[in-house]
Formats: C-alpha cells, structure tokens, sequence
C-alpha cells in the first residue's frame, strides 16, 4: 500500500470499511489520506480518514500505527475485498 503514492506503508486488517496501516510517520485523527492497494502490477486507489494514531519511537525501530476508514474505494478494489462471493 502507499499513501498519496509516496509513502510506502505495511497493511493489516484490511476489510470494507478500513485498515491498520504502518508506516514511520503519524498522521493525526481527522486527517485526510489517499493512496492505493497494490494488486499485482494494478493499483487500486482509495481515499480514507485516520480515525486513530499511535506514534511509534525511531529510536527503537517501531513503526507509527495509523487505523483508517475508507471514504472512497476504487470499484475493483471493492470487489476485491468483498471476496469471490461477494460478501459483504
């Protein structure tokens, strides 16, 4: 995943409505962020907002964690995460 196609980040708990993102910067709650899922070779644009932030520490080679809420999912991205059944 990479933000506003800049900065790289590590994912997890990605579903429908958001993700866990981290990454060295901290973004604060109520910041607006985009960026894409990489699939493949395709990238899969979204738009989200932080809704909660832990710093990390530099000093000890620990990543920020950023939890984010998709606003807007590209179709294909959408598709992607309701499964092959079309889960909701």
């Amino acid at each position: 995943m990479s933000l506003g196609g800049k900065l790289p980040a590590l994912t997890a708990d990605v579903s429908l409505s958001g993700c866990r993102l981290e990454l060295p910067q901290v973004f604060l709650p109520g910041s607006k962020v985009h960026g894409f899922v990489l699939h493949g070779d395709v990238e899969l644009p979204f738009q989200g907002q932080v809704v909660w932030a832990q710093p990390g520490d530099p000093r000890a080679s620990v990543y920020s964690a950023q939890g984010i809420r998709f606003t807007k999912v590209s179709p294909t991205l959408k598709r992607l995460l309701k499964g092959p059944r079309g889960k909701k």
